[in-house]
């Protein structure tokens, strides 16, 4: 099992570049320590999530991500294939709230 930690500050994700491999599953672990809610989100990384989401996904809240309140932490298990896939934040005004996860 491979962890990428992620943090979600305000309008920013760091690290911004993540690298891991395919040899085995990846756990993102995300933690928000802004002031703002954040929500990650990846419409082709979704589908390579293999544990149920939080209870508030994107069908409870009405939006495509998933959301992560001030203080709050996020961690699931996903297998994606090979690729570059990219990941936001779809809040009003965090357009450049963007990072990059590549798979070796």
């Amino acid at each position: 099992m491979q962890t990428a930690y992620l943090t979600a500050e305000d309008f920013r994700f760091t690290p911004d570049l993540v690298r891991v491999l395919t040899s085995a599953p990846l756990t993102p672990s995300m933690y928000n320590t802004g002031r703002e809610v954040h929500e990650f989100d990846s419409p082709i990384l979704m589908y390579a999530v293999k544990t149920s989401l939080p209870k508030e996904t994107h069908e409870s809240t009405h939006t495509p991500g998933i959301v992560i309140r001030p203080g709050q932490s996020l961690r699931v298990v996903m297998a994606p294939p090979a690729g570059t896939y990219l990941y936001i934040c779809r809040r009003k005004g965090h357009a450049s709230m963007t990072g990059t996860l590549i798979v070796e």
